[in-house]
C-alpha cells in the first residue's frame, strides 16, 4: 500500500501563517473570568482568533496536515503531478486546502474528463469539522463533484487524522469509491427534472433560510441559482441540477464588504453537501422536498 511518487515529488508545507501553536486561554468579561470558556489565541498576532469550553483540544494545523501527507504517501493513491492550494482564513482561525491528483482520472465511468480532488479543512474557532474528503474534480467546469452516496474521507475525529496508518487505510478505498460516485453521476442524465421541478427545489431547498414565523425565501440567491442552472446546457435532467449545486459551492461570490471569500466557501461548502446528501438524494428518486413558507 504505497503511494506512486514521483522523484522530485516534496510534501508541501503549510504557509507560515498557519503553523502555529494556539494558546488556550481563559475567557473573561470586564476582567472577570467566565467559568468554563476559553480564548484561543494566534501567538503570533496575540489575536482570539476563537473562543469555546475547556472540552475543545486546539493543536498545531502542521500536526494534522503533516499525518494527513504521511498517511497519503502509505496509500495506493498516485501522488505525482499532485497541486496543492491552501488558504489562510481569519488570521488563522480556520483553513481550506485543495489537492489535486492528476494520475487518477474517471473519464470512463463519468463520460467526459474528470481527475480526483481532496478537499482539507479545519479550524480552531470551531466554525468548521476537520475533515479530509475526496471528490471527483469535473474538468470541463472545474466543480467539485461532492459525494452523493456516501462521505468518502473522514472528519472531526481528531485522533484519526493523527494516525497516518488509519489514514492510508482509507485513503486507499477513494478510487474505488469515486468510480461508484462518478458512475452514479452519469446515470443523473437518464433521470428527468424539468425545469420548473428544478427552480422550485432551488427555492424550497437552497435559496431559503428559517426565521423564528417560518421559512423565508432569498429571491435574489433563486435569481442566481436560475441563471447558473440555464449555463449549463445538459438538457432537463438530474445532471444538470447537480452540477448547479457543486457549482455553488465551488465557484463562490466575492463576501459583501469585503469579507473573508474562505470563510463564506466552508459554509457554502456545508450547507450544500447536506443538500446534495439529504433533498437531493431523494429527487433522485422520485421525492421533491419542499418546506412551507
Amino acid at each position: 500500500m504505497n503511494a506512486t511518487l514521483s522523484p522530485s515529488f516534496v510534501f508541501p508545507s503549510l504557509p507560515e501563517a498557519l503553523d502555529f501553536e494556539p494558546v488556550r486561554e481563559q475567557a473573561t468579561r470586564k476582567g472577570v473570568p467566565v467559568e468554563g470558556r476559553y480564548w484561543v489565541i494566534n501567538p503570533n498576532t496575540d489575536a482570539i482568533i476563537g473562543d469555546g469550553r475547556n472540552v475543545h483540544k486546539v493543536e498545531n494545523y502542521k500536526k494534522m496536515w503533516n499525518a494527513m501527507w504521511e498517511g497519503l504517501s502509505a496509500s495506493s493513491l498516485d501522488l505525482a503531478g499532485a497541486t496543492v492550494e491552501t488558504r489562510v482564513i481569519d488570521n488563522g482561525a480556520a483553513m481550506r486546502a485543495t489537492i489535486d491528483l492528476p494520475r487518477h482520472d474517471f473519464d470512463k465511468k463519468l463520460g467526459e474528463a474528470a481527475k480526483m480532488r481532496i478537499v482539507v479543512a479545519d479550524s480552531h474557532d470551531q466554525s468548521v469539522k476537520r475533515k479530509v474528503q475526496a471528490m471527483v474534480l469535473r474538468l470541463a467546469c472545474l466543480n467539485g463533484m461532492l459525494s452523493v452516496r456516501e462521505n468518502i474521507g473522514f472528519s472531526q475525529r481528531h485522533t484519526t487524522f493523527n494516525d497516518p496508518e488509519v489514514i492510508g487505510s482509507v485513503a486507499s478505498g477513494w478510487v474505488h469509491q469515486l468510480e461508484n460516485e462518478a458512475a452514479g453521476m452519469r446515470e443523473m442524465i437518464s433521470i428527468n427534472v424539468s425545469f420548473d421541478t428544478a427552480i422550485m427545489f432551488y427555492r424550497h431547498n437552497v435559496a431559503r433560510y428559517r426565521t423564528a414565523s417560518g421559512w423565508k425565501f432569498n429571491e435574489r440567491m433563486l435569481d442566481r441559482i436560475v441563471a447558473i442552472h440555464r449555463s449549463y446546457a445538459m438538457g432537463d435532467n438530474a445532471y444538470r441540477v447537480y452540477n448547479t449545486l457543486t457549482h455553488l459551492s465551488t465557484h463562490v461570490e466575492q463576501a459583501r464588504g469585503g469579507a473573508d471569500t474562505g470563510r463564506k466557501q466552508l459554509r457554502i461548502e456545508q450547507d450544500i453537501e447536506q443538500v446534495v446528501r439529504g433533498p437531493f438524494a431523494r429527487l433522485l428518486e422520485g421525492e421533491l422536498v419542499t418546506h412551507a413558507a
